[in-house]
């Protein structure tokens, strides 16, 4: 009895598996395709520059740091557009959106 009880535990283990290991497959597939960053250019790596000026003076300053980079998302999406602040998340490397309370992801 108890051969057959560690089989059908087997059975529906092995089931598990391969049910989820195709929920992974479809779910990769659903993905859109990644697009090829366009070249960053000197205007906006001189804007970018700025940007981070200003975002260092707003961490020495007294400001919470959630009003920094609320701030910094706003001044880059006006300077450089929606898909031009990599490092909010926003743009053309991101690597998904920092943590308010500053980790790394």
């Amino acid at each position: 009895m108890s051969q057959r009880i560690s089989l059908h535990r087997s059975v529906h283990a092995a089931v598990a598996i391969a049910a989820l290991s195709l929920m992974a497959v479809v779910a990769t597939a659903a993905e859109p395709p990644q697009t090829i960053a366009k070249p960053i250019t000197k205007e906006d790596r001189e804007k970018m520059a700025v940007l981070h000026e200003q975002m260092a003076a707003c961490l020495r300053s007294n400001k919470p740091l959630e009003d920094c980079h609320a701030q910094m998302r706003k001044d880059c999406m006006a300077s450089l557009g929606e898909h031009g602040c990599p490092m909010m998340g926003m743009g053309r490397h991101s690597h998904g959106k920092h943590a308010a309370s500053g980790s790394n992801p």
